[in-house]
């Protein structure tokens, strides 16, 4: 991938934005990509990767996506549509008949956020798996951040579904719930992680150095320390009490699929270029339906939220659209999104986590810049 000699004049710009706002943010570090028509435009970096040790973000530092891996998800499973292997509205039951609901959910609702599942994170079998939360009662007695979650261990917190189809409303379980059904029709993880590997291929450049759900394709030196941010301003280390000789194991991978993947902002921002603007990804049909706003999305109250399709919403900034997603776990937040009609991809990657996230300002700070540059 080249950098685009026609934006040379934009880099001076982004980089300063870069700096001034994540400067004005509590972020210890940052990581931006800009791509267009798959061409780098630029990248850029601010800040710590690491704050005890002092360890620079650069280009190849790895993080936590979050929840910006629901759009690759979403992806994955919009090509098992187009293959004819998964039904989006047929009842679920036939592939996972023990999980509640199942004979009433379907794909469509899990990737829309229609199906009702409650948060599993929040159940008592759940949150004593996860890190210790101070808002969860009884979270994190089990916590094991060396040893690797299935979706037995999660299931039970899989519960009965709410008025299925009904309304929007954000459900991680019913993420972690698509994973698994892929995991069925494809033959476990490892059938997951193949037709990963077949996507990417299919672009050029997204190596598991990039973008990766495989923890052990990344190096723990390259992955950058998430903090998150007490009321008091202060950052704390989630993962610091809880030692570990490898990469926490919540922190991303299967079975999470409302956040499994991992990498670098150039990684996350080729993706989506190819997926929403070049839509070489999936058939273009398939992504004009992957980024329909539903009817249940539209009812509700928030700005983007509102917008939400399949694993993927839009945002307004710099006097454009853009469609992307955003995530926030282990001390990181994220953000990327394609402008609709540029088609420019900008991707930010913060290691703070925080009521009011980091990666908020200083991605649009990044878009309206981009989008000035491509009016004159």
């Amino acid at each position: 991938m080249s950098h685009h000699r026609a934006d040379a004049s934009l880099v001076p710009r982004l980089d300063l934005a870069l700096a001034r706002a994540a400067s004005e943010t509590t972020t210890p570090g940052a990581q931006a990509a800009l791509v267009r028509d798959g061409e780098l435009v630029w990248t850029g970096t601010h800040g710590l990767a690491d704050c005890d040790t002092g360890t620079p973000v650069t280009q190849e530092t790895v993080f936590c996506l979050a929840s910006v891996g629901k759009t690759l998800v979403a992806s994955l499973a919009l090509g098992l549509v187009e293959e004819g292997r998964l039904d989006l509205d047929a009842p679920i039951a036939s592939v996972v008949a023990e999980v509640p609901g199942s004979a009433v959910v379907t794909p469509r609702m899990l990737l829309t956020h229609t199906s009702g599942y409650p948060d599993l994170y929040g159940t008592p079998e759940v949150a004593a798996l996860m890190p210790p939360d101070d808002d969860e009662p009884g979270s994190g007695t089990s916590y094991d951040p060396g040893r690797p979650y299935t979706w037995e261990m999660l299931a039970p917190g899989i519960l009965e579904p709410v008025e299925p189809g009904a309304r929007w409303e954000y459900s991680n379980a019913g993420y972690i719930v698509l994973a698994e059904v892929m995991s069925r029709i494809l033959g476990g993880p490892e059938g997951i992680a193949a037709a990963w590997r077949s996507v990417t291929d299919g672009i050029g450049g997204l190596g598991d150095d990039v973008l990766t759900l495989d923890r052990s394709c990344v190096r723990l030196d390259r992955l950058a320390h998430g903090y998150v941010e007490k009321p008091d301003g202060s950052l704390v280390d989630p993962y610091a009490a809880h030692p570990t000789a490898g990469v926490p194991s919540d922190l991303f991978g299967l079975p999470f699929g409302d956040g499994p993947f991992a990498g670098t902002a150039v990684g996350v921002a080729t993706f989506l270029d190819a997926l929403f603007a070049r839509r070489t990804v999936l058939a273009s049909s398939t992504v004009d339906l992957m980024t329909t706003v539903t009817a249940q999305a539209a009812a509700h109250d928030h700005p983007d939220l509102c917008t939400y399709g399949m694993g993927t919403f839009r945002m307004e900034a710099g006097g454009a659209v853009w469609q992307g997603h955003r995530g926030r776990y282990g001390g990181c937040s994220t953000l990327g999104a394609s402008d609709r009609d540029g088609p420019s991809t900008l991707v930010v990657l913060t290691n703070c986590e925080a009521d009011q996230p980091a990666v908020v300002p200083i991605w649009r700070a990044l878009a309206a810049e981009t989008l000035t540059a491509r009016s004159q």
